[in-house]
């Protein structure tokens, strides 16, 4: 099997995919008597940030907890189709130069 059919197959085995990126924030809730005013802020907090479509800019959404390692797997396996399909890219780009 060609290294083109290998990505090609291994791509549709990845799973389920999800584009963005999982961020992390602890806050504070501006009460002066709260225990984040002095230092110790609440969290985590995880947010999905993903690229918009209708907009083209990043978009955002608070996610519970209990989501974020499904969430990360997901992730990790868009990353990985996008380094593979850049490589199919290539391979199919050299075939067409050398006439194949």
């Amino acid at each position: 099997m060609s290294r083109y059919e290998e990505l090609k197959e291994k791509t549709h085995k990845l799973g389920e995919l999800s584009p963005g990126t999982i961020q992390e924030r602890w806050l504070t809730c501006g009460n002066p008597d709260c225990r984040c005013a002095r230092g110790e802020r609440h969290g985590p907090y995880y947010y999905f940030a993903y690229p918009d479509r209708k907009t083209g800019k990043t978009a955002q959404i608070s996610i519970p907890e209990d989501v974020v390692a499904g969430l990360k797997a997901r992730i990790k396996n868009y990353e990985k189709f996008r380094e593979e399909l850049w490589e199919l890219v290539e391979i199919e780009a050299e075939r067409m130069r050398k006439g194949e």
